[in-house]
């Protein structure tokens, strides 16, 4: 195992995770974790996707049944409460009641907007260079407005794209400062490797974490942690997929943060 924590963990109310809340925290501490958090796509009212988010309604309910485990299982591993959001500018309202209320927040931006609980503008289609610098533009908006302590997959530009160019690296230069002004922390997502490698120009990698993202991580000194994003408990188990990423980032002398805690608000 690579570290004793994990951040990014998702929960069935999303609609594409599977099982139940305390599953994850048995198989976490199978697996030798000491601290967990559950971070599960953030809802958003009149917005509610049945596979994509849990309902405004749930959120009580998510909260509850955590801080249940919370207690359940004091001793024996921390959990912490938080929420993966994204910076949609109809909804400042209930991105900063999520900050403000929840132990900690991940930035994980998947599309520019949200229109009848469907993704507009979605970047793991939309790759053209316009997209790219509105992906990172919304992250550093995030992070400069305080709604965020991780940036998860911060490289999800790369998913479709066919080639590395100067906006690629604008974007990430762009990313990179935001979050290290705003002393947030950029993921090496796992989740990418359940995509499987795939040819794309002259590369056939996984759509995520990309090798040249992180060549400008390295240089620009950011703290880096693994983000497992887990939807199965069984994936704190699987302990091969750290070789799968650090395959990319082979021969980077990444910092990555060895210790991570935050308060417990709830």
């Amino acid at each position: 195992m690579k570290q004793n924590f994990n951040y990014h963990g998702h929960t069935k109310r999303c609609g594409h995770a599977v099982g139940e809340d305390e599953e994850y925290v048995q198989a976490a501490i199978a697996a030798g974790y000491s601290i967990i958090g559950f971070s599960d796509h953030a809802p958003y009212p009149g917005q509610y996707h049945a596979q994509e988010r849990m309902d405004v309604g749930e959120l009580d309910d998510y909260i509850r049944s955590i801080k249940e485990l919370q207690q359940k299982y004091q001793g024996q591993i921390d959990i912490y409460i938080g929420m993966e959001i994204e910076n949609y500018q109809a909804y400042k309202k209930e991105l900063k009641q999520y900050r403000d209320m929840l132990d900690y927040c991940i930035i994980g931006q998947h599309s520019m907007a949200l229109r009848d609980g469907n993704a507009v503008g979605d970047y793991y289609v939309e790759n053209d260079d316009a997209h790219v610098l509105l992906y990172a533009g919304q992250i550093k908006e995030a992070l400069e407005e305080g709604l965020a302590d991780i940036v998860a997959h911060p490289d999800l530009f790369m998913f479709g794209r066919r080639e590395w160019n100067e906006t690629c690296e604008m974007a990430t230069e762009m990313i990179c400062d935001a979050a290290l002004k705003a002393n947030a922390v950029l993921e090496v997502n796992l989740g990418g490797i359940k995509y499987g490698k795939r040819t794309l120009g002259r590369e056939t990698r996984l759509p995520y974490p990309y090798r040249r993202f992180w060549e400008i991580v390295e240089r620009k000194g950011n703290s880096v942690i693994y983000g497992l994003d887990v939807h199965a408990p069984q994936q704190y188990l699987q302990e091969d997929n750290f070789a799968i990423v650090d395959s990319v980032i082979q021969g980077l002398s990444l910092h990555f943060v060895d210790d991570l805690r935050f308060s417990h608000k709830l």
